[in-house]
């Protein structure tokens, strides 16, 4: 049994579903649904980074990091004990978490930027999926109930946290010596 500091993966996702439904459905104020799921997202990556065997506090999200040889930014950038491993693009939910679907030109057009980096997730608070190098690792991954609905009685399969593990377990890029002016690319990436 779990020690009341350990997360398991119900209690993350649950958590996450509680605090998205609070937000998406807030009588007094309405706002973008992308953007709200962006603290619930923040709190489940770094239960989930917990729930794979990673201390507290070992992963952050950076919001909003520019890619300037992309010409795009992806919501988050994300870092393990200070390393660079990833990134992560959220939708609004509904839109679905595979890219190759999108019908929207914007969504598209970015898909077409984003596709070249080397780990990379997307969300739309209803799925997950893992592309590494412009493949899908897996399948999308689809929680249990709607993200705008469900609450705590959000469910995910056990492949969610094989997911975030894989993402989280990526080899972070090292920094170029010098100063640091945003992510760094492997070459084949860049």
């Amino acid at each position: 049994m779990p020690t009341a500091t350990e997360k398991t993966l119900e209690a993350a996702v649950a958590s996450f579903g509680a605090s998205a439904k609070a937000k998406l459905s807030n009588p007094g104020a309405k706002g973008a649904p992308e953007d709200q799921l962006r603290a619930p997202l923040e709190a489940l990556v770094r239960d989930l980074a917990h729930v794979s065997g990673l201390p507290v506090n070992a992963v952050n999200l950076v919001g909003e990091t520019t890619l300037a040889h992309l010409k795009t930014r992806p919501d988050y950038a994300v870092t393990r004990h200070g390393a660079l491993v990833g990134f992560i693009e959220v939708k609004a939910p509904g839109k679905g978490a595979d890219p190759r679907k999108f019908s929207d030109p914007h969504d598209k057009d970015q898909w077409l930027r984003l596709r070249s980096l080397p780990n990379l997730l997307y969300t739309d608070g209803n799925g997950f999926s893992l592309w590494q190098n412009g493949e899908i690792v897996g399948k999308v991954v689809h929680l249990g109930g709607d993200i705008e609905t469900a609450g705590a009685e959000l469910e995910a399969p056990p492949t969610l946290a094989s997911l975030f593990s894989d993402f989280l377990g990526w080899n972070p890029i090292s920094p170029r010596s010098g100063a640091c002016h945003g992510p760094t690319l492997p070459p084949a990436a860049q």
